[in-house]
C-alpha cells in the first residue's frame, strides 16, 4: 500500500516524498493514500525539480534533521494551520533503483544506445540482427599489450638466438654477427652477452626452441591493426591444453593450444576424422587409446600448415622452420608406430596421405591412406560394436559410440574421394553399419557454435552431426560412382550404362532436395558446410566426367540428352562450383584453408578459363580467387598447389582469351611462378601424380569434335604436354615415409600484391 506525507506549504499543493524518506517517520504520521490526488495519477518527478518547485523561503524554514510532530502539532494541522514541520530534503537525489550493464557490447557503444549486457548477444543486436561483440576493459587491454609486447621480444630474440647458432659453425659469419650487435646496441652491449657466449652448439647443452606460434603472437600484431576492434581476438585458444610434454618436446603447451585449435576450427569439420572430446581427453591424461605422438605430431603440422602472421600473412618463416621439424619427426615417429593396431596408427596413416597428395605425390599418398583405411578394417571399425571401442569401458555418456560413428565414416568418406580423384580401389568394400539420425544429430549440436578461430565473430551454430549425418548419405553415392567409373575406358558403354549414370545423378538430385534448411546456404555458411555443397557438385561433375571421357564408345551420340545430358549438367555443376569459391573468400577469406580446397580450387579455376567473358565478370572474378587461393594455400602447403597453379596457366596460354579478361593480380602470380625456381623441370620430376584434370580445349579441337569440350589428362602429362618437356618417372612405391624428402619448395616469403584477408 502506497503511503505519502501529506505538506501544505505556501503557495503550493501536495508534495510527494518518495519511499526513501519514510524510514524517518513514525507510522502514524504516514496519511492512506486511498483519498484521490490527481498529481498521484502521473509519474514522480526528479528531486530536482521538486526541490525548484518550493519557493525559497519554504526551504530556508525546513529543518536540518528530521523531528517528531507532537500531538498539538497534528491538532493545529487538523484546525487549519497550514504549517507542519517536515523533515529537510537536502540536496540527495531520489535515488531510483534499477540495475546497471558492467559493460555494453561494441555495438551499442558505438551506437550510443542502452545494450542489457546480455550474452552471447544483447538484445539490440538481436533484434538488428547484426553481430554483438564485446571488447575488453581498458586494463585487459593495457594486459593484453603487455602481453603482445613481451611476446614479441620473445619472437625477437628467438629469432636473434638462431641467427647466433646458425653462424656460429662458421667464424667468419660469427664474427660478422658480433661485429653487426656491438655496432647496434653501443648503448647496452650486455644485454646480448649471453646469447654472444652460447657459442659453438657442441659447447652448450640444447634447449628447447622458441618458435613464437601462438595467440600471443597474433594478439601483438593486431593490437595496433585498425581493423582489431571490429574484429576482435579471441582471449583464449578453442583447445587449451596443458599435456603436450606427454608426447613431444618440439613445441610447449601455448604453441599446441594455438595449432590444434587451427585444426579442429578449419581442417577436421570437413570429415571429424578426429573425435576432439576423446582425442584432448587421452592427450592431456597421456592415454594410447585415441591419441599418439605420431597423431599429435600430424595435428601439429597441420596446424603450421594453416597458420599465418598477422602482421603479414605471406611471412610463413615461422611455420615452416617448425614444420620441417614436425616432419622430419613424423618419419621417425612413423618407422615406429606403422605397425601398431591402434586408431591412431590408422588415423596417422590417412593424414599423412592426405599430406603426401599436397606434395604432388598422391601415389604414393592413396596408398598411405587405404593403409589406414584398412587397418581400420582390422580394428573392427566396419561392426556395430568393435571390440577397440566397447571391450574394455562402458559408455554411459555414449561418447564412444559417438566417436565410433564419427571416425568410421570419416574414413568411408576420405577413401571415397580418394576413389573418385585418383581412380583408386577402395578398401572398404561397403559403408559403415552404424550412422547419425536426424534426430540424433540434432540433438548432439544442440548449442554448439563456431568462430573463425583466432576471430571472435561471426559467431555461427555449425550443425557439425547434422552435415555428418547427411554427408554420410551422400558418400554413399561418391563410392557407387568411383566403383563405376573403375570399369571404364577397358568396357564398352552401353544403354544399361547410360541408364544407371541416369539414376546415379537422380539420387544426387534427391540428396541436393533433402537437405535441411540449417544446411543450406541462405542459413549457413560455415566453412565446412561451403565443403559439403562443394563435394556435391564436384560429384556431379565427377559422373558427367565419365560419360564425357568415354563418348566415343557411342559415336559421340547421346542416347537419351532430354533425360541425362552429361555435358549440360557438368557445366552446370562446375559454374556452381565457382560461384561457391567466391562464397567462401567473401565469407572468410583465404586465411586457413582446409586441404580439400586445393582440388575445389583447382577444378573451379580450370572451369574459369573457359567461362572469361566481357558479358560475364564474373568469371574473371573467379579466376582471380582460385588463383589467389592456390597462391596463399603454396605458402603452407606443398608443391601439389604450385602445379595447380601451374596447370591454370598452362590452360589459360593455351585458350588465349583477351588480355583484358584476365585480372592483374593473376597476371602478377603467374610473372612471379615464372620467376627464379620456383617452378622448375625439378618440380615436375618430383610429382608423381595420378590427378586426373578436366579442361577445356582449343577452338581447332572443339571444331572437329562439338561434343568433346572438355579433355580428361593426368596432371604430370598436361603439364608436360604443354610444358614441351620429357621426364622419366620411376612408378615404385615408397618402401617408408622417409623416402618422400623435402615437400616444399624454396619460394621467398615475398609475394604480390596479395590482400586477400
Amino acid at each position: 500500500m502506497l503511503l505519502h506525507v501529506r505538506c501544505v506549504l505556501p503557495t503550493r499543493g501536495v508534495t510527494a516524498l518518495t519511499s526513501s524518506y519514510f524510514g524517518q517517520f513514525p507510522l502514524y504520521e504516514l496519511i492512506n493514500l486511498t483519498e484521490p490526488f490527481v498529481d498521484d495519477l502521473y509519474p514522480l518527478r526528479s528531486s530536482t525539480s521538486m526541490l525548484s518547485d518550493i519557493p525559497d523561503d519554504a526551504l530556508s524554514r525546513l529543518g536540518a534533521s528530521s523531528t517528531e510532530l507532537s500531538s498539538d502539532a497534528l491538532q493545529r494541522s487538523s484546525s487549519g494551520n497550514p504549517k507542519i514541520r517536515i523533515p529537510r530534503l537536502g540536496t540527495a537525489p531520489v535515488s531510483v533503483h534499477r540495475q546497471r550493464t558492467s559493460r555494453a557490447c561494441a555495438p551499442c557503444h558505438q551506437r550510443k544506445t542502452k545494450c542489457d549486457g546480455q550474452k552471447p548477444q544483447c538484445n539490440q543486436c538481436c533484434r538488428l540482427a547484426i553481430p554483438c561483440t564485446y571488447v575488453g576493459s581498458k586494463r585487459e587491454r593495457q594486459k593484453w599489450a603487455l602481453e603482445s609486447v613481451q611476446a614479441k621480444i620473445q619472437s625477437y630474440e628467438s629469432l636473434l638466438q638462431r641467427i647466433i647458432t646458425d653462424s656460429s659453425e662458421d667464424p667468419e659469419k660469427f664474427k660478422l654477427v658480433e661485429e653487426l650487435i656491438a655496432r647496434h646496441f653501443e648503448g647496452a652491449p650486455t644485454i646480448l652477452a649471453p646469447l654472444l657466449e652460447l657459442g659453438s652448439p657442441v659447447d652448450r647443452s640444447p634447449s628447447l626452441p622458441k618458435h613464437g606460434l601462438s595467440l600471443y603472437r597474433m594478439f601483438a600484431a593486431w593490437t595496433s591493426n585498425t581493423r582489431s576492434e571490429a574484429q576482435p581476438l579471441v582471449q583464449k585458444p578453442v583447445i587449451q591444453i596443458t599435456g603436450i610434454h606427454h608426447w613431444t618436446l618440439l613445441v610447449n603447451n601455448e604453441t599446441a593450444s594455438h595449432l590444434l585449435s587451427l585444426y579442429f576450427t578449419w581442417e577436421n569439420p570437413t570429415w571429424q576424422l578426429i573425435d576432439r572430446d576423446m582425442f584432448v581427453r587421452d592427450l592431456e591424461c597421456g592415454h594410447g587409446k585415441f591419441c599418439s605422438a605420431l597423431l599429435v605430431t600430424v595435428l601439429l603440422f597441420f596446424g603450421c600448415s594453416l597458420s599465418y602472421n598477422l602482421d603479414k600473412i605471406t611471412d610463413r618463416r615461422e611455420e615452416k622452420l617448425l614444420s620441417k621439424k614436425l616432419y622430419a619427426e613424423i618419419q621417425r615417429l612413423w618407422e615406429l608406430e606403422k605397425q601398431l593396431e591402434s586408431l591412431p596408427t590408422a588415423q596417422s596413416s590417412i593424414l599423412i596421405g592426405l599430406l603426401c597428395c599436397t606434395f604432388g605425390l598422391d601415389r604414393f599418398g592413396t596408398q598411405y591412406i587405404m593403409h589406414g583405411a584398412q587397418l581400420c578394417l582390422d580394428l573392427g571399425l566396419q561392426e556395430e560394436h568393435p571390440s577397440y571401442f566397447y571391450d574394455d569401458s562402458t559408455d554411459e555418456d555414449g561418447h564412444l559410440a559417438r566417436c565410433h560413428k564419427l571416425v568410421s565414416w570419416a574414413v568411408y568418406d576420405v577413401q571415397g574421394l580418394a576413389s573418385q580423384v585418383y581412380r583408386k580401389v577402395p578398401a572398404w568394400k561397403e559403408p559403415p553399419p552404424v550412422k547419425f539420425s536426424p534426430i540424433e544429430a540434432a540433438g548432439l549440436d544442440a548449442g554448439a557454435e563456431w568462430s573463425p578461430y583466432p576471430f571472435t565473430i561471426p559467431i555461427s551454430q555449425p550443425f557439425f552431426f547434422t552435415a555428418a549425418c547427411f554427408r554420410s548419405d551422400l558418400v554413399t553415392i561418391v563410392h557407387q560412382i568411383a566403383k563405376f567409373a573403375l570399369r571404364f575406358p577397358d568396357a564398352v558403354m552401353t544403354g544399361d550404362d547410360w541408364e544407371y549414370g541416369h539414376q546415379l545423378h537422380q539420387r544426387l538430385l534427391q540428396w541436393k532436395a533433402t537437405l535441411p534448411p540449417v544446411l543450406l546456404l541462405e542459413q549457413n555458411t560455415t566453412p565446412h558446410v561451403i565443403c559439403l555443397h562443394e563435394y556435391y557438385h564436384a560429384t556431379v561433375a565427377s559422373i558427367c566426367q565419365v560419360f564425357c571421357a568415354n563418348l566415343g564408345s557411342t559415336d559421340n551420340q547421346i542416347p537419351n540428352p532430354d533425360e541425362f545430358d552429361p555435358y549440360t549438367i557438368m557445366s552446370q555443376a562446375l559454374d556452381s562450383m565457382g560461384s561457391l569459391i567466391l562464397l567462401f573468400k567473401r565469407c572468410h577469406g583465404w586465411k586457413s584453408l582446409p586441404v580439400v580446397m586445393l582440388h575445389y580450387l583447382c577444378v573451379a579455376g580450370v572451369h574459369s578459363v573457359s567461362k572469361l567473358d566481357a558479358y560475364e565478370p564474373k568469371w574473371s572474378h573467379v579466376l582471380e580467387g582460385c588463383v589467389v587461393g592456390l597462391w596463399y594455400m603454396s605458402l603452407g602447403w606443398g608443391r601439389l598447389c604450385t602445379a595447380f597453379l601451374r596447370t591454370i596457366e598452362l590452360v589459360l596460354k593455351q585458350s588465349n582469351p583477351d588480355p583484358s579478361l584476365v585480372p592483374s593480380r593473376v597476371v602478377a602470380i603467374f610473372r612471379q611462378l615464372n620467376m627464379g625456381d620456383l617452378w622448375t623441370v625439378t618440380d615436375i620430376s618430383s610429382l608423381a601424380a595420378d590427378y586426373v584434370v578436366h579442361h577445356p580445349i582449343t577452338q581447332s579441337e572443339l571444331g572437329a569434335s562439338p561434343r568433346a569440350a572438355y579433355r580428361s589428362q593426368g596432371l604430370q602429362t598436361l603439364i608436360n604436354d604443354m610444358d614441351n618437356l620429357s621426364i622419366n618417372l620411376s612408378s615404385e612405391s615408397p618402401e617408408s615415409l622417409s623416402s618422400v624428402k623435402d615437400p616444399y619448395d624454396s619460394r621467398s616469403s615475398g609475394s604480390p600484391d596479395m590482400r586477400d584477408f
